[in-house]
């Protein structure tokens, strides 16, 4: 229980210097401006409103959902509801991608609208118990509220980028050299803002990984299936074509990032024995074989920074350590 509530002080830490630094320089900015107090308040509140409205509407159809019935994929139905009731969350709608990424992930905007998504690339790479595992990852999400927050703290990295792309290429110019340089400066301020509000989001996302990982290792008490999942997928995203057009927000919901599956795949071979000392029933060689590598180029070091997600190998070891300790 320390580590969870070290996990969610962490988040919460995230959560509010991200709003106070995006908050405090956001109206500063739009104060310099010359707009109104009250105007900087009601433009906040309209673009945060369209941005929680149309967030879901432009995740289902980016993943091009298809919404299933209770009598497709019984099995699916089934552990989902039984992980759902575990958790006591209202019971998801599910939906399958398209995509042959080896992936999932849970959207919406309270609990009770929460979509599970499946990616058909998931069925066919992993059985039964890591399935269970992925899926109790998710419900964790649901739990703690985690798409909810993303997709709130996303906001101020949003509207500092606007901002800033307002000033640099959207028309706005000073009457005098002085003028200019003045905007210039505003938009610096913006993109920094942006910038620093970002690496916060992503260091929430990778926190709140994490807790949905530790989550699932409690809910379905084998955290070995989670962490043989989790060294199935990153191979097979590691095999896949890469999607750089995807944000930052959208890689954020999968339960692996397919950008740094590369870098990932490197650093699980390269922690190789360490991870089948832990777990010995992780049959890595099999995983190397299946993997075709075309993937692109790995990440480096400060390429770290901008991930959503913690290295899969710190994540199958954490887990790891849990059934050591369980």
């Amino acid at each position: 229980m320390g580590a969870i509530a070290e996990l969610k002080a962490k988040m919460y830490l995230t959560l509010g210097l991200v709003f106070a630094i995006g908050f405090i320089i956001i109206f500063a900015v739009l104060y310099l401006m010359g707009v109104s107090s009250i105007g900087i308040l009601v433009f906040v509140a309209l673009f945060f409103v369209l941005q929680w409205y149309a967030s879901p509407f432009i995740i289902k159809v980016a993943s091009r959902l298809r919404y299933i019935k209770e009598d497709e994929y019984p099995d699916l139905h089934s552990t989902v509801s039984e992980l759902a009731q575990q958790a006591n969350v209202p019971v998801p709608r599910i939906a399958i991608s398209p995509s042959k990424d080896s992936n999932a992930f849970v959207f919406g905007r309270t609990r009770k609208g929460a979509t599970l998504v499946v990616h058909e690339g998931l069925l066919g790479s992993v059985n039964k118990d890591e399935l269970r595992a992925v899926l109790a990852h998710e419900i964790g999400h649901i739990k703690h509220n985690d798409f909810t927050i993303m997709t709130i703290v996303s906001f101020i990295p949003m509207i500092a980028f606007i901002i800033a792309e307002v000033f640099f290429f959207g028309g706005f110019r000073g009457n005098s050299r002085n003028g200019g340089a003045y905007i210039m400066l505003i938009g610096m301020v913006a993109f920094a803002v942006y910038f620093m509000t970002e690496l916060l989001m992503l260091s929430l996302s990778r926190t709140r990984e994490t807790f949905a990982d530790t989550y699932s290792a409690q809910a379905t008490q084998k955290p070995e299936h989670l962490a043989s999942a989790l060294s199935k997928i990153t191979y097979n995203l590691a095999a896949s074509p890469q999607q750089p057009g995807q944000s930052t927000v959208t890689r954020s919901f999968f339960i692996a990032d397919n950008l740094s599956a590369r870098k990932d795949l490197m650093e699980i071979e390269k922690h190789e024995s360490e991870i089948k000392k832990l777990l010995p029933s992780i049959d890595i060689a099999a995983l190397k074989a299946s993997a075709k590598r075309e993937g692109g180029p790995a990440r480096g070091i400060f390429g770290s920074l901008f991930s959503t997600h913690p290295p899969t190998y710190k994540r199958i070891i954490m887990l790891a350590r849990l059934k050591e300790n369980s």
